[in-house]
């Protein structure tokens, strides 16, 4: 079940992913039952208003400056810097500037509900 844009086993540069995606665009790469994976660029300056995500996420910053409200405290992540956090976490971010993302959302099987 591939819903993203990538197929398995193809070889992207996160930077620039090809000629037909667009620089400056968040992009799904790829969403299965079990992951969603997301290049996410986030202008100067905006916010994400409190979310949370039903499985278990990790950020990568690859580009940028961002800064994560997670409960009561801030954190902030530059590039090459590395968040986890768990499922139904609430969080909200803000760009410093502009800001790409690696976002991976770990989904919880059925199986695992049956447990």
């Amino acid at each position: 079940m591939n819903k993203g844009h990538l197929k398995s086993g193809e070889v992207i540069d996160l930077g620039t992913l090809g000629e037909d995606m667009k620089a400056k665009a968040t992009y799904a790469l790829i969403r299965t039952e079990a992951m969603e994976v997301i290049r996410m660029v986030i202008p100067e300056g905006r916010t994400i208003a409190e979310h949370s995500v039903e499985g278990e996420i990790t950020v990568q910053c690859l580009k940028g400056t961002v800064e994560f409200a997670i409960e009561n405290t801030v954190r902030h992540l530059s590039t090459d810097d590395w968040l986890h956090l768990d499922k139904k976490e609430p969080h909200a971010l803000t760009a410093q500037e502009d800001t790409v993302l690696l976002l991976t959302i770990l989904f919880t099987s059925p199986e695992e509900n049956n447990s």
